[in-house]
């Protein structure tokens, strides 16, 4: 039979057993810290060029280090044969410029909500569900393959695992709780978290606005608000009914927007 006996679990025997369980956490471990890789393309108008030779970058899951992936005289890439690590310094500008890649590209990967996310994060107990969810999309979005799970023991003693309240799972997606979640018509809980984090956003600088007088500043976060809640960037986000008023909403918002701006410039 081909095949390394450990991956193939025909070990036998304590301590087989005990050098295979050890061979399969270190490959977990490997798997969990999947890296992301930057081409040159990723690299554009970060004011960082790959050095000659060099095809791209690939950073760790952590973002605190990263190999070079070399092209070979037939252009097909390759690593080096003994890969360096190189550590990762943000008050270098080269590097500062591949971390601020590596970011780009996981925000384009989470759906243009990671610093959303990262933000909500903050909010939320560590071990709790809603904070597992949200460090998985980011973990994903970055490179990595680490999941986190939220348990909690019945009166039984058996272990269940614990999801966001207000959510369900339909297929492999945790979304929102609604009338047409099981035909996929609800967000998902972490769309939901990012909307959430703007609309706070926002909100807190209506009250800025409010405090300095700036009424053109007021108009347009709270107009702001309704385009998020009308659909603009989650169709289905909300209720039909509240999505309908929101948009009607959003068009007065525009009007008296308008005219704080054509006061202020008569001003």
């Amino acid at each position: 039979m081909k095949g390394s006996p450990a991956k193939l679990g025909t070990i036998q025997g304590t301590a087989g057993h005990s050098s295979a369980l050890k061979m399969k956490a270190e490959a977990d471990a490997a798997s969990a810290l999947k890296q992301m890789e930057l081409t040159k393309e990723d690299m554009k108008g970060s004011g960082y060029t790959l050095g000659k030779g060099k095809d791209s970058l690939t950073v760790s899951a952590t973002g605190k280090t990263y190999t070079s992936t070399h092209e070979t005289k037939g252009g097909v890439r390759s690593k080096r044969a003994k890969p360096v690590e190189i550590t990762l310094d943000k008050n270098k500008p080269a590097d500062k410029a591949i971390l601020s890649s590596r970011w780009k590209k996981g925000d384009k990967a989470s759906g243009g909500t990671l610093n959303e996310l990262v933000a909500a994060r903050k909010k939320h107990k560590k071990g709790s569900a809603e904070y597992a969810a949200i460090q998985n999309k980011i973990n994903k979005s970055l490179g990595s393959k680490k999941v986190h799970t939220a348990t909690k023991t019945t009166k039984s003693g058996e272990t269940k695992v614990v999801k966001p309240k207000g959510t369900k799972e339909v297929g492999e997606k945790t979304v929102m709780k609604g009338v047409e979640a099981d035909k996929g018509k609800t967000v998902e809980f972490t769309r939901k978290v990012a909307e959430k984090e703007r609309i706070s956003k926002e909100r807190k600088d209506i009250k800025k606005a409010k405090k300095s007088g700036d009424k053109v500043e007021k108009f347009q976060s709270q107009k702001e608000i309704s385009e998020i809640k009308s659909g603009r960037d989650d169709k289905y986000t909300g209720t039909k009914l509240s999505r309908y008023l929101h948009k009607r909403r959003a068009k007065r918002k525009a009007k008296k927007e308008a005219k704080a701006i054509e006061k202020a410039k008569n001003a």
